[in-house]
């Protein structure tokens, strides 16, 4: 379906209607099977939104997708209208729009997973879900910026380590019935000098840490944003700053910071999800103990 209408207006739509508005029809909007419920409802226009579909037409000064020019109906009743506009006038659906809106008692409640099905994305929203993603990925560039400096200072370390190890020549750990073993690879460098590898190490994290912080603050920033205009996905993307927490949390770790990674990346996809009607919150489920 056209993804053309406001979350106000699909919310509208349904709290609007307990049924398809075609007479004496008696399909229901939400299907009920096994225990779960599924909207089936399709949304009609009654005058086109293009000028060479049913109804055009072209002094109509409402907001063509606004609840005014719109009914729900069934997938039965829906193409009929569209195919033979010439049966059914502009007066004619109105009529049916106002008996769908007089006999709606309390609506039908859909969910917001439900909602964001039919509904477009807002621009704002739409831009911060983009910036959210950024950000996401620029917390996860600069963390394995600062792994990648840590492994490499590491490596470095391990190589003064070979080399200090056999200058002191070959060295054998003797055991019980005489034999021998080389234990050159298991001499450590001194204590100070070790210490001063560690201390690298921790310089090549700490290179990046201003860069990550501030992408971390930043897209706390633009979910604070998120929560105020569409509370539900300020929770899940509020899921995603957790996740990317998490992610500069296993800096030092390379095994632990690629499984945080992978975590945060389907975190922000399945945010995308959420804010188009493809799962109902399923980024929070990525969130465990």
């Amino acid at each position: 379906m056209a993804r053309n209408y406001t979350l106000t207006t699909i919310k509208a739509l349904f709290a609007e209607a307990s049924g398809c508005a075609y007479p004496a029809c008696e399909e229901a909007l939400v299907f009920h099977d096994r225990g779960k419920a599924t909207v089936v409802a399709e949304i009609a226009h009654i005058r086109s939104e293009q000028p060479n579909g049913p109804r055009f037409d072209a002094s109509y000064a409402d907001d063509i997708n606004g609840p005014a020019n719109l009914l729900l109906l069934c997938g039965k009743h829906h193409r009929p209208i569209d195919r033979h506009e010439a049966e059914y006038t502009i007066s004619e659906l109105e009529a049916w729009k106002r008996a769908q809106r007089a006999s709606a008692g309390v609506g039908t409640p859909i969910t917001e997973r439900d909602a964001r099905a039919y509904a477009r994305l807002s621009p704002e929203e739409h831009k911060i879900l983009m910036d959210v993603a950024r950000l996401a990925s620029r917390v996860t560039r600069a963390c394995r910026a600062a792994q990648d400096g840590m492994d490499a200072v590491r490596a470095e370390n391990e190589q003064a380590r070979i080399r200090s190890s056999y200058q002191l020549g070959p060295m054998y750990e003797v055991h019980d019935d005489g034999s021998k073993a080389l234990v050159n690879d298991r001499i450590q460098l001194p204590w100070v000098e070790q210490r001063k590898w560690e201390t690298k190490v921790e310089a090549a994290r700490e290179e990046e840490t201003p860069r990550v912080r501030q992408a971390l603050d930043d897209l706390a920033d633009e979910v604070s944003v998120l929560r105020m205009i569409s509370g539900s996905l300020g929770v899940d993307a509020g899921v995603v700053s957790h996740l990317a927490e998490r992610v500069s949390r296993a800096v030092g770790d390379r095994e632990a910071l690629d499984i945080a990674v992978a975590v945060l990346d389907a975190s922000v996809a399945r945010l995308w999800q959420v804010a188009t009607g493809g799962t109902d919150g399923a980024a929070r489920d990525l969130v465990t103990s």
